[in-house]
């Protein structure tokens, strides 16, 4: 009766996602449809699909854990900013992706430096950054699996559960590209985030009924390191990378380009900022309060479930597995939408010569392959075993941060050029890299800088002494300031489309 209960209600809430995809389904007129919903969505859609990829349900079970583990220190505030990230970043990105008719963030990159090198490193970054989180989206989806089996089933057949779960679902994003996961991230963000949020206030609520409370804690919980250790900047690095990453994931920064216009944008961010505080802070402060607890110190990464099987039994274990399953679900979604995008669009699409453009039909099939593909590799590896959850979601924050340097100062300067850029990016990945090897979590020498802010520090020096050395010719200055200054009309019409490289080196 408790797998009934258990896998029914994970059954039923499929059924509701997969009614709503085929009662919802309109084939793509083109690739810009397909990649980017023909910018059509307003903001609360907008806002549930920023949830969807930037809390996935890595959140319920890694970092849940990792603040079990750490207290305060753990606790991030970069997704309460996040929102204010997107905000001023709407006007420029959202009216050039109109006026230039954009589908992904290495098309803006390529735009704002005049470069194919550019757009096919930042693309290269954006999938090595995001294939990570795949596979934690596959692994998450086998816990919620093997939590709800009760025992029933092996870690192994729940992950393989998960993966079969998950590759079905793929058929629909296959077909309907991005305008599917937003239409499917809105009742999945419901029941994630703000029902989710519901659930967490209710498990604080039964925890402090039942005695918990936060004086029962020992105080390094509540102890951020000092100048004194040598993990002192750790904290600062858990706090600023994931600020400066929020919306250099390239399946979150296409949130921008669905909005139907620069208001629908900034009103998903004004959405999102409420949604973010409940239900980030609440998530954080359940998992400080039961940090206390035997059962969740015994095993953190499944604090979630524990909390839930003892607080009301399988229906409440069902009930937060949904949560987690929605979350992650709609993740993948997005990951494996952007990912196809980018190959198609900005790596096969760009290596092929000028003469042999591939057409709309050619670029969405290619997409579509890819997806497929990304599909079963990371669902295969999922299946292996792995090391621990935070490690590898840290280490694709490491990976993916070092697209803000150039994104940033190309949205919001005109400092800057092709060379710094490509240079830039490349000195930051390998510096994690090679350190990431010896120093997954924080760098004893740096005072507990993680090696994605190391990377950063070495990004941004290329950057700049590229950008003060390499002087811009005159042509090149005279694109920017046409690029700067247009803004008045750029988002007059998505149709309205002028060539992306006006000068790109060969």
């Amino acid at each position: 009766m408790a797998l009934f209960i258990t896998y029914g209600a994970l059954a039923l809430f499929f059924a509701v996602v997969v009614l709503i995809l085929q009662r919802s389904y309109v084939a793509d007129r083109n690739f810009t449809d397909f990649a980017v919903a023909g910018r059509s969505f307003s903001g609360f859609f907008q806002a549930m699909a920023f949830f969807n990829t930037y809390q996935p349900g890595f959140v319920f079970l890694g970092s849940f854990g990792f603040i079990a583990k750490t207290g305060v220190v753990g606790m991030g505030i970069s997704t309460l900013l996040a929102p204010v990230v997107m905000y001023l970043m709407a006007d420029r990105v959202w009216t050039w992706g109109a006026k230039y008719d954009l589908r992904t963030q290495p098309d803006l990159m390529a735009l704002r430096y005049d470069s194919r090198g550019v757009r096919i490193v930042a693309a290269l970054v954006g999938i090595f950054g995001l294939f990570p989180w795949m596979v934690l989206g596959m692994q998450s989806l086998g816990a919620v699996f093997y939590a709800l089996s009760l025992g029933h089933l092996s870690f192994t057949a729940s992950v393989v559960l998960g993966v079969v779960v998950m590759t079905i679902r793929q058929i629909w994003t296959i077909r309907m590209g991005m305008r599917g996961i937003v239409i499917s991230d809105l009742f999945q963000g419901v029941i994630a985030y703000l029902f989710g949020s519901a659930l967490i206030i209710g498990l604080i609520v039964w925890l402090y009924a039942g005695g918990a409370s936060l004086a029962a804690l020992p105080a390094e919980h509540f102890q951020i390191p000092g100048p004194e250790t040598d993990s002192s900047l750790l904290f600062l690095s858990l706090t600023l990378l994931p600020l400066l990453c929020s919306l250099c994931w390239p399946d979150l920064f296409v949130r921008l380009y669905t909005g139907s216009g620069v208001a629908s944008v900034k009103r998903s961010s004004a959405y999102c900022a409420p949604i973010a505080l409940v239900f980030v802070s609440s998530l954080g402060f359940l998992a400080l309060l039961s940090s206390g607890r035997p059962d969740v110190a015994a095993n953190p990464d499944a604090a979630w479930f524990t909390l839930a099987l003892a607080a009301g039994g399988p229906l409440l274990l069902a009930l937060a597995g949904v949560v987690v399953f929605a979350a992650s679900m709609g993740n993948i979604d997005a990951t494996v939408q952007s990912v196809g995008a980018q190959i198609a669009n900005d790596i096969i699409g760009v290596l092929r010569p000028e003469r042999e453009a591939m057409s709309e039909r050619s670029l969405m099939l290619t997409s579509q392959i890819s997806m497929a593909a990304i599909t079963l590799i990371s669902a295969t590896i999922a299946c292996l075993p792995l090391p621990a959850l935070f490690t590898i979601a840290l280490f694709a924050f490491q990976i993916m941060v070092q697209l803000s340097v150039p994104l940033y100062f190309g949205i919001f300067s005109k400092f800057g050029n092709r060379q710094g850029a490509v240079g830039g990016m490349l000195a930051g990945i390998v510096t994690v890299c090679v350190l990431q090897l010896a120093w997954p979590i924080g760098v004893p020498w740096a005072y507990g800088l993680t090696t994605g802010a190391l990377g950063l520090a070495v990004n941004f020096g290329v950057f700049v002494v590229a950008g003060l050395l390499i002087r811009r010719s005159k042509d090149e200055q005279a694109r920017l300031d046409a690029l700067f200054e247009n803004m008045a009309t750029a988002g007059a019409s998505p149709q309205q489309t002028e060539p992306i490289l006006q000068h790109a080196e060969s």
